[in-house]
C-alpha cells in the first residue's frame, strides 16, 4: 500500500498519487463520539419500549473528509451515510455489568471528485463494515469493542482492518450541566495501515461539554463544544525517515442539535445537527494536507434513532 510519504514526494502528481496513497480511511473521527451517544440513546429507547432491537440511521454532508487527521478529500461534494443496528442481549438494574449489546454497522463516503477512482462506481470512495460488542458498567461507563473492515469500492486503496476499544463515560448524572462526556479510543491496525508503511496503533480522546440548552417543549436546541485529540502510540504517524510523530491532530468546534418534532410519531426519533470545527494538524499531517496545518470542516447531519 502506498503511503502518504509517497504523496508528499509526488505533490506535483497529487491526483494520481491520491488514487494509490490514501490508505485505510475509516468512519470519520469526528463521528465517533456522536455514534457512541446514538448507540446509548437508541438502546435506552428500545428498553423503554420493551424491544431488544434498536438502531440509528444518519446521513452527513461535509466539505472535507479527514480520518484521524489524515486528509482523504477536501474538494467537491461529500456525503457520508451510515447505519448501526443493536441487539440488547442482557440488561440489569444492579451489579457491576448493567448492559451487553451486540451490533453491527456500515459507513460510506461518496465524493463528486471521484477521489482516487480506478474502478466503478467512481463516486463511492469508501465503504466500511464492522461488528461491535458494547458492555455497560455501573456508573454509566461503556466499553465498546469494534472490528473494522475499511474497503474502497472504487479501488482508491486496499482493504485494511483495525481493532478498536472505546471507553466512554456518560457523566451527566454526576455533574449535570457541567458534564464533559469524556471518551478514549485505542485503535490497533491488524492488516494494512492508515499512514506510512507499518501497521501501528494510536489513541484518540475527547470531550463534548454542553455549552447551553435553549429550552423549548417542542424544539429544544442543545449547543456543545466538542474537542478531540489524536496521538500515535507506535508507527501511527511515521515520518519519511521512519521517526514517529506522537502528536497527530487536535479538533475543536461548536455543534448544535435540534429534534425534528414534526416527523410522524412511530417513525423514530429524528434530529438535525450542524457542526463546525477546526483541525489543527502536526507537521507530518499538514504535509499530507497540502501544507495546511489548520483546516475548517463543516458538517450537516440528519438522523433517526429507533
Amino acid at each position: 500500500m502506498v503511503s502518504f510519504r509517497t504523496l508528499a514526494r509526488a505533490e506535483m502528481c497529487y491526483a494520481a498519487t491520491l488514487a494509490l496513497g490514501l490508505s485505510a480511511p475509516a468512519i470519520a473521527a469526528e463521528d465517533e463520539p456522536e455514534q457512541t451517544t446514538a448507540e446509548t440513546e437508541a438502546t435506552a429507547e428500545a428498553e423503554e419500549s420493551g424491544s431488544r432491537i434498536s438502531g440509528v440511521i444518519q446521513a452527513d454532508l461535509t466539505n472535507a473528509y479527514f480520518f484521524r487527521g489524515i486528509l482523504q478529500e477536501r474538494d467537491g461534494f461529500i456525503a457520508e451515510p451510515w447505519g448501526e443496528f443493536y441487539f440488547n442481549a442482557y440488561s440489569a438494574e444492579s451489579g457491576p455489568i448493567r448492559d451487553i449489546t451486540l451490533g453491527g454497522g456500515s459507513w460510506s463516503s461518496f465524493h463528486t471528485a471521484a477521489t482516487g477512482a480506478v474502478d466503478g462506481p467512481h463516486s463511492l470512495y469508501e465503504t466500511d463494515w464492522y461488528p461491535l460488542v458494547s458492555i455497560g458498567f455501573a456508573g454509566n461507563v461503556t466499553l465498546t469493542t469494534t472490528y473494522y473492515w475499511y474497503t474502497s469500492p472504487n479501488g482508491a486503496f486496499e482493504t485494511a482492518q483495525e481493532l478498536n476499544f472505546k471507553l466512554a463515560w456518560d457523566d451527566s448524572e454526576t455533574f449535570g450541566r457541567w458534564a464533559m462526556a469524556p471518551w478514549v479510543n485505542f485503535a490497533v491496525e491488524t492488516h494494512n495501515t492508515a499512514f506510512g508503511d507499518k501497521e501501528g496503533s494510536g489513541v484518540q480522546m475527547g470531550i463534548a461539554p454542553t455549552l447551553y440548552t435553549f429550552e423549548d417543549e417542542t424544539y429544544p436546541v442543545t449547543l456543545s463544544t466538542p474537542f478531540e485529540l489524536g496521538l500515535a502510540i507506535d508507527n501511527y504517524y511515521e515520518r519519511e525517515d521512519g521517526s514517529e510523530n506522537t502528536f497527530g491532530y487536535l479538533t475543536f468546534g461548536l455543534s448544535g442539535s435540534v429534534p425534528l418534532a414534526f416527523m410522524p410519531a412511530g417513525f423514530g426519533e429524528w434530529s438535525l445537527t450542524l457542526t463546525g470545527k477546526g483541525y489543527y494538524l502536526s507537521n507530518t499531517l499538514a504535509e499530507a494536507n497540502r501544507g495546511r496545518s489548520l483546516y475548517p470542516v463543516f458538517t450537516a447531519s440528519i438522523g433517526v434513532e429507533f
